[in-house]
């Protein structure tokens, strides 16, 4: 488990959450100079490329609470997807799992979509104990 350094987004209001988590996912899209915004991680021992173009419309899907508990996760998956070199598990699905620790303590999880050259990321959530 991979134990963050980055906090996840503290804003009181719903709004402000939405707002600063919609500003950092721009920023991290422009980070990427390819056609399809991609992170560049380290999965399985080599490097690969995991693209981050639709994984919002997931989470945006969910009721409120859930969407902006995931989207204080923001800064924390992307510091997890560039610096963990932890295998990832493998679920039922055939998608690849990764967990972290934000500084505070809580546990969140990754999942991404394998593709051909690397995967997608598919969604991440806090998990519940």
């Amino acid at each position: 488990m991979y134990q963050c350094k980055s906090q996840p987004i503290t804003a009181r209001k719903n709004k402000r959450v939405i707002e600063e988590a919609r500003r950092f996912i721009a920023e991290w899209r422009a980070e990427s100079r390819a056609s399809r915004p991609c992170v560049r991680v380290r999965l399985f021992g080599r490097k690969e490329r995991v693209f981050i173009d639709d994984f919002h419309y997931h989470i945006e899907k969910k009721s409120p609470a859930d969407m902006i508990g995931r989207y204080r996760l923001v800064p924390c998956v992307k510091e997890l997807l560039k610096h963990s070199e932890e295998k990832p598990v493998i679920n039922e699905k055939g998608n690849w799992e990764l967990e972290g620790v934000t500084p505070d303590g809580k546990v969140f999880r990754v999942i991404i979509r394998p593709e051909k050259r690397g995967g997608c990321l598919q969604s991440f959530y806090p998990v519940r104990k």
